[in-house]
């Protein structure tokens, strides 16, 4: 999924990151790009509570900014959707995929 990013809601670095609902990406909406050559995951692991492992990275989903500069995801008009923007749920998984992998 890719997000519409009209306008980043917060810098988190001065590499132009914005935050999600506590979860940092580039300003292209990725976890990992290799455009800005940005790359989220560790600190987004550390922050919801794992140890960092390398997996695949969070998607951000489609989302709009309103006029306070609040990131909403699209699907519910919600800013703290548990569904689209539950990233330590997410980050479980992923983390749980990449050991599999091993």
């Amino acid at each position: 999924m890719s997000a519409e990013l009209s306008s980043p809601i917060s810098d988190a670095s001065s590499g132009g990151s914005i935050e999600v609902n506590d979860a940092i990406f580039c300003q292209h909406g990725k976890e990992v790009c290799t455009d800005c050559d940005f790359d989220g995951r560790e600190e987004n692991d550390v922050f919801f509570g794992f140890d960092h492992k390398d997996r695949d990275p969070l998607d951000l989903p489609d989302s709009t900014v309103d006029k306070e500069g609040k990131r909403k995801c699209k699907k519910h008009a919600n800013g703290n959707c548990a569904q689209c923007f539950g990233w330590k749920k997410q980050i479980m998984k992923l983390q749980k995929d990449a050991k599999k992998r091993r």
